[in-house]
């Protein structure tokens, strides 16, 4: 978590009733005393330190998936050429090939958009992740 402190958005506001099992609050118990500033949620928000925090954020860890490089292996061209279309429609051009890639870790969310468009393709086949992280959803 120390290696969040200098580019994620943290949290001070101890008053707060979820503050115990919030990464933004657990990142900020790392932020260095000396520092003059920090990305910080604004306490003065009535929303922020409250029940229904817009930026609250968990601390459970989930299974991301990592690169699918061979995700295509034993589809069909014209299955392959469809399915990748409307992926990279989905997520994006940039974002889409960054996760085929394995650059950018692919959350349970992005994981169950994958498989609804595959499953739409009608691919019965298992989905081929080139591996799996455990982490947080920051």
């Amino acid at each position: 978590m120390k290696d969040k402190v200098d580019h994620y958005t943290i949290c001070f506001i101890d008053s707060c009733p979820m503050h115990r099992h919030c990464l933004r609050w657990m990142v900020g118990r790392y932020a260095d005393t000396s520092r003059e500033t920090y990305l910080s949620v604004n306490p003065h928000n009535p929303l922020m330190g409250s029940d229904s925090c817009p930026l609250y954020r968990e601390d459970i860890r989930v299974i991301k998936k990592k690169g699918f490089t061979n995700m295509y292996y034993d589809m069909p061209w014209h299955m392959e050429f469809k399915i990748r279309r409307q992926l990279i429609a989905k997520f994006g051009r940039k974002q889409y090939f960054q996760m085929r890639k394995g650059e950018r870790l692919i959350t349970p969310d992005q994981q169950k958009v994958i498989e609804q468009v595959m499953r739409a393709n009608n691919w019965q086949g298992p989905i081929k992740y080139d591996g799996e992280v455990e982490d947080y959803l920051w």
